[in-house]
């Protein structure tokens, strides 16, 4: 049996546990869903208006946070953001703006290039790995299959490239959502998540997640670093279940630094290499750039309500490229709040609003963490978290050299709490302005914290939370572009958000 046939088994295996625990906890979540149901048609929230944004501003926002390549902590380009966003956060009146400053080494790749054979095969770095000299590295290639125990122990790797297959996991969304009723409320008004309805989960590397910092802390299923004991001088990662050959993935994000060299290859671009790699053919391989010490901003503003206790509404400014849903589309929507919010007199804001816009969602989400900590007093009045990320994005499905849009919008989840009012806000919410296409979930169905720039809020201060995501197959690379936002669904998603906030700020 192939090692990659072993992986498909054991990630199999690894779904159905997961799946299994899921089951576990449908009568609770069921449960829960019914009396929220009834407690949200209860819910009482101020008769007054409240301004939407109109689709002109918003769509002006995203395009002014997308003047630059990209928006990466520490750099120039994300210095611009940040300084963009505190401009506007003063426009709309918020007060005590401000800028705090996180001290981070700032990893930069000048190049990056893979040659096998002779022939130049297409990559990306690996970010956060080792640079190599100026002229790379030149050492045979061998194949790893997906790095397990077993694959390793058949094959010395000693001075060598490795290759290895990286896949993720895959979702039955439809199955979940629609067929076991795992979540607290659907809205789905076209009709268009059906029980065979699946998506890949681009974000979550089987093999290669992150957040260790040693061989010796990771586990045994993470190929890097089991690469990097067995004394491998380089490695070159095969995106196995990214569609349309794309190899710009930005990941993993933890701001770790690593010891060896490492490049990212795309699907297609694979199926050759691993034919090399098991034949051990030579290859040189070149990554250049540099790290030097820099700092990123956590930008945020406060808008006084008539009590101390907060509504706090936050997103993440930083993009490893253009980034259009990853992220202008979550800071277009934490300014549409602002922005309307700020036109509600305060007696009509029985609650404070605090409005963050994180820095280093892509260096470790030490932005998250960070505010948490420094601001510990504003966290312990927080009556709710609501953050906003990569809404608007249209779908894509994978060509042999590309994406094609499906005409369908992208799937999303709003990660929220179990408390039983937050679960009826975001049910009344979503019937009150229905979104396409998305699930309000438990907020620790996929991990023990919202799977979200959230996550390092609820770890910090156990906040209730309302996270509401989505994940394109594109968020990671280059193809987050203007044009993968569907421009016309802004308002109706900042409708919707407001409603979510005009319940909570009702809330006794």
């Amino acid at each position: 049996m192939s090692s990659s046939r072993r992986w498909e088994q054991t990630s199999s295996t690894r779904t159905s546990r997961a799946l299994v625990d899921i089951v576990k906890r449908l009568p609770r979540i069921w449960a829960d869903r019914s009396r929220a149901r009834q407690l949200a048609a209860g819910l009482v929230v101020d008769p007054g208006e409240v301004p939407v944004a109109p689709d002109a501003l918003l769509a002006s926002w995203v395009r002014d946070a997308c003047a630059t390549p990209h928006r990466r902590p520490g750099t120039p380009e994300g210095a611009r953001a940040e300084d963009w966003v505190a401009a506007r956060f003063r426009e709309m009146g918020l007060a005590d703006v401000a800028l705090d400053p996180i001290p981070i080494p700032v990893w930069q790749a000048r190049r990056g290039t893979l040659t096998v054979g002779g022939q130049a095969v297409p990559c990306f770095p690996v970010i956060h790995t080792a640079f190599t000299a100026t002229g790379g590295l030149t050492a045979p290639l061998a194949w790893v299959g997906t790095g397990t125990a077993g694959d390793f122990a058949r094959t010395d790797v000693a001075g060598r490239i490795v290759v290895a297959d990286v896949p993720f996991p895959r979702m039955p969304t439809g199955l979940l959502m629609r067929g076991l009723k795992a979540c607290y409320h659907l809205s789905d008004p076209g009709g268009q998540i059906g029980l065979s309805t699946t998506q890949h989960l681009n974000f979550v590397r089987q093999n290669f997640i992150g957040g260790v910092a040693s061989a010796e802390e990771a586990t045994e299923r993470d190929v890097y670093w089991q690469a990097v004991r067995r004394g491998a001088v380089g490695l070159c990662l095969i995106l196995r279940d990214q569609p349309g050959n794309s190899n710009t993935h930005y990941g993993p994000y933890d701001g770790i630094l690593k010891p060896v060299p490492a490049l990212w290859i795309g699907c297609e671009d694979g199926h050759e290499l691993r034919r090399q790699a098991r034949a051990g053919v030579q290859a040189t391989m070149v990554l250049e750039g540099s790290v030097e010490p820099g700092v990123m901003h956590n930008v945020w503003g406060v808008l006084p309500g008539m009590s101390d206790e907060v509504i706090l509404v936050t997103s993440h400014h930083d993009s490893p490229f253009q980034g259009a849903v990853e992220d202008a589309s979550g800071m277009a929507q934490v300014l549409a709040q602002a922005w309307a919010w700020s036109q509600v007199p305060r007696e009509r804001r029985p609650r404070t609003m605090v409005f963050v816009i994180d820095a280093g969602h892509f260096h470790g989400s030490q932005g998250a963490h960070g505010f948490a900590r420094t601001h510990a007093d504003l966290m312990a009045r927080a009556r709710i978290l609501i953050t906003l990320e990569h809404l608007g994005g249209k779908e894509v499905a994978g060509t042999d050299d590309g994406y094609v849009e499906t005409g369908r919008p992208a799937f999303t989840v709003m990660f929220t709490s179990s408390e039983p009012t937050t679960i009826a806000s975001v049910i009344r919410a979503m019937t009150t302005f229905p979104p396409l296409r998305t699930a309000a979930i438990p907020s620790d169905l996929l991990a023990p914290v919202p799977t979200s720039d959230a996550s390092g809020y609820v770890a910090e201060s156990g906040v209730p939370v309302i996270s509401w995501i989505g994940c394109p197959y594109y968020l990671l690379d280059e193809h987050d572009t203007l044009d993968r936002l569907d421009f016309s669904q802004l308002r109706p998603i900042a409708r919707t958000v407001t409603e979510l906030v005009r319940i909570h700020m009702a809330l006794p």
